[in-house]
């Protein structure tokens, strides 16, 4: 009678796990809806031009890719909770592979269309999902030979740059921390304007990013703690309240992969995100872009305690 080894019962248990995972994302009612063949169909393409120099695909085939990207997200975030749960199981274990199965190929789609550069914000939190997807599905190496052929989207993210230094406060923090998060990501983003030079590691800058951020925030008028007295002031507030929790949640992760400490950071980094995602919860778009820089940062919290190699260094 044949005899597993450990290695080749591990080995099937993976091909088991990875089965069990296509199954479930592909089962997925969003999924579902887009028949196999035109999947497939659409992947390839995807595949074909995600790393290839260029714009990226535009019309006819951008809308369905679009879609098929749009429903691999929702197939694996539909997973984000049970894979993030702190106490090991078989349910986290499938769920985690279902997250990162679907990123992939949310990455592929998104990878291979034309980034928005209508307006500079606009591909910066293009650029930031692409990053988040990209992690998730341990495939930093291709986000990093992304940017560098998606040209226009590193012209369009530096001017951001440049434009967020002078904005008021919460344009100035809302973009500050996305291009902190791009560092964190593995981008090789710009400098702050302030330090007198255009390139550093990655990591490094989100750190002296961040360093800015704080002395501003100091002088920064936090909206009273009175009662509501208008839709405005309740808006102000709760994005108050978010920008908090994200800023918190960001230095938090950025301390943790500089100095590779244990014990392991993403118990308190996704308490922090949680609150800011429910603070926007009425913004279907930044949810789901907060949805992926969670996932993305437990995935580095996790990396950096386990001495894994890391983005940005």
């Amino acid at each position: 009678m044949h005899v597993l080894t450990p290695t080749a019962e591990r080995d099937r248990a993976a091909r088991d796990l990875a089965e069990l995972a296509r199954a479930a994302l592909d089962d997925h009612w969003a999924v579902a809806a887009i028949p196999a063949e035109r999947r497939a169909l659409l992947l390839e393409r995807a595949d074909g031009a995600a790393l290839r120099p260029g714009d990226g695909l535009g019309e006819p085939i951008a809308d369905g890719l679009a879609l098929l990207g749009t429903a691999y997200e929702l197939a694996a975030l539909g997973q984000l909770e049970t894979a993030l749960h702190p106490a090991p199981s078989a349910a986290r274990d499938l769920a985690q592979a279902v997250l990162a199965l679907g990123a992939a190929r949310a990455f592929r789609c998104a990878a291979a269309l034309r980034p928005p550069t209508d307006d500079d914000e606009s591909a910066l939190k293009w650029a930031l999902k692409v990053g988040a997807l990209a992690l998730v599905s341990r495939q930093t190496e291709a986000y990093v030979r992304w940017w560098e052929i998606r040209t226009h989207v590193a012209g369009s993210v530096r001017q951001a740059a440049l434009r967020f230094e002078h904005e008021p406060w919460e344009a100035y923090a809302r973009g500050t921390l996305w291009m902190a998060w791009l560092g964190l990501l593995g981008a090789p983003v710009v400098a702050p304007a302030d330090l007198g030079t255009d390139e550093m590691p990655a990591v490094s800058a989100t750190r002296n990013r961040l360093a800015a951020f704080r002395e501003r925030r100091a002088d920064h008028d936090v909206p009273s703690e009175g009662p509501v007295l208008n839709t405005a002031a309740l808006r102000a507030r709760m994005t108050e309240f978010a920008i908090r929790h994200l800023a918190d949640a960001t230095e938090l992760l950025t301390v943790a992969v500089l100095r590779r400490t244990l014990p392991d950071v993403s118990g308190e980094f996704k308490l922090h995100v949680s609150a800011a995602r429910s603070a926007m919860a009425g913004d279907h778009g930044q949810d789901i872009l907060l949805a992926w820089l969670q996932a993305a940062g437990v995935t580095l919290a996790g990396g950096v305690t386990a001495q894994l190699e890391l983005p940005g260094f």
